[in-house]
């Protein structure tokens, strides 16, 4: 990628495309914002539903790891968590011959919500997976590469805080 700087208000394609990013974001954060059901009657907020699959994806996972993977502070995870064990989602609990290390798992609810959501984004992401199938390898990377970026930009962006990467 280029490391030229523009100037977006000169250059209409690259002003097309921010915008476009803008729209973008805006309506994740909208859909991100809306509690959703996942099959067990209940509405949970996307923090809380990617924390059930982070953990049903790494069932024993500890605090620590869950932070980074999410990248939110261990703070907020711990918080999180206490929310969602009152919620019946997971169960905390202490690593054998270690008090301190406090690790993760689903309950039997959980798992019901970690499937849910996984059929949820097998029916969402469908059409999209059909068209990344089509793009050659050259452009699967320049993908990640323009992802990795925009990441990166983010990332920089944030305040430094414990456990986020």
């Amino acid at each position: 990628m280029s490391t030229k700087p523009h100037d977006a208000h000169r250059d209409p394609q690259i002003s097309k495309l921010f915008q476009q990013w803008n729209r973008i974001t805006n309506k994740i954060l909208r859909s991100e914002s809306a509690p959703q059901d996942f099959g067990t009657g209940g509405l949970l907020f996307s923090s809380e539903i990617h924390t059930v699959c982070a953990i049903g994806n790494n069932p024993g996972i500890n605090i620590t790891d869950l932070s980074a993977q999410l990248g939110v502070t261990k703070g907020a995870i711990s918080k999180l968590a206490k929310k969602m064990e009152e919620k019946d989602l997971i169960e905390r609990y202490h690593k054998p011959g270690n008090d301190k290390e406090i690790l993760l798992s689903l309950t039997p609810k959980g798992k019901k919500v970690h499937i849910g959501h996984r059929e949820y984004h097998a029916k969402e992401f469908e059409r999209l997976s059909v068209e990344i199938e089509k793009l050659t390898e050259e452009q699967v990377r320049f993908l990640f590469e323009v992802f990795g970026f925009i990441e990166e930009m983010i990332d920089s962006t944030l305040p430094n805080r414990e456990g986020t990467s």
